[in-house]
């Protein structure tokens, strides 16, 4: 009796075991498949994160490529510029050649005719002799507002025919030194560019501190010449002269050694460093500048034919 008691219970048992063993497996199976069913979706989105992970790289790279072939064209236009700007100065300063600029004289002392009042003036204020002809072609009043009394009166432009007389008229104004009309001082310069104006104006604090320590000096152009104890310094520059002041032990602000431009290129030229180090250039792409003028010399051909 117990013998078959016995069996019945392994039997009972087997199928019991085999049940679970056959539910186990349909798990395993049920479990593997939605497995396998998730990891064909991860995979599919893997490969569309792939795909648009690569779209990505390549716009970016289209578009450090575009800036910096961009940022090469305007700091290729700030150097074009610059050259002409520099051409165009110097055009203008030869324009200016034969002119000289009066400071001082008040305004209405000209009376109806600048023309007369200077020739009478140079000749009265200066050792020129009495039947030179000083060949004015013509002689105006700066064109700007006119100023009120207590300001400065407007400068007085006056033009020769040959430059001869304009150099002579500063050397014996300046040999002369002290020059009035209407007990007011009149002074005698070149006719310069605004550019260059504004290159010489850089000096004045260096030679306000020159003239304090009771240093000669002298400023040609856009130079200053400086007569040291050791000798003659010239210097190019505001910035240049100042450094030397500053070794010398006096006390001045040096300026700016950069113009606009040329900071404004520095900084094209640092703000993509990081690009041009991290990214190498694409050889095959055509620069900007090159693929704009290409197209304009195309457009020119059409236009021609």
């Amino acid at each position: 009796m117990h013998a078959i008691n016995r069996a019945g219970l392994i039997e009972t048992l087997k199928s019991e075991l085999k049940e679970d063993n056959d539910k186990l497996r349909k798990d395993i199976n049920t479990l593997r498949q939605e497995m396998g069913n998730k990891l064909d979706n991860l995979t599919e989105e893997m490969r569309g994160l792939t795909e648009r992970m690569e779209e990505a790289e390549n716009r970016v790279g289209r578009v450090e490529d575009m800036t910096l072939d961009l940022t090469e064209a305007l700091t290729e236009s700030i150097k074009r510029q610059r050259s002409i700007q520099n051409k165009l100065t110097d055009l203008e300063s030869r324009s200016r050649r034969n002119n000289i600029r009066l400071f001082g004289v008040g305004e209405g002392e000209e009376g109806k005719s600048v023309t007369q009042f200077v020739t009478d003036f140079l000749k009265r204020e200066l050792p020129l002799p009495a039947d030179f002809d000083l060949k004015i072609q013509r002689a105006h009043r700066v064109f700007a507002a006119k100023p009120r009394p207590k300001n400065n009166p407007r400068q007085i432009i006056v033009n020769f025919q040959e430059y001869t007389t304009k150099e002579l008229i500063l050397k014996e104004a300046w040999k002369k030194g002290r020059i009035q009309s209407n007990g007011r001082n009149i002074y005698f310069d070149h006719d310069y560019a605004t550019e260059i104006v504004q290159k010489r104006m850089a000096y004045q604090e260096i030679k306000k501190v020159l003239k304090e320590k009771g240093v000669r000096f002298q400023t040609p152009y856009t130079s200053i010449r400086i007569h040291w104890e050791s000798g003659v310094g010239t210097y190019s520059s505001a910035h240049e002269a100042g450094m030397e002041l500053r070794k010398r032990g006096l006390e001045v602000e040096v300026p700016t050694a950069v113009t606009e431009e040329v900071a404004m290129e520095t900084r094209l030229q640092k703000s993509l460093g990081w690009q041009r180090e991290a990214r190498p250039r694409r050889e095959h792409r055509v620069p900007t500048a090159q693929r704009a003028k290409e197209k304009l010399m195309e457009f020119q051909r059409s236009g021609k034919k």
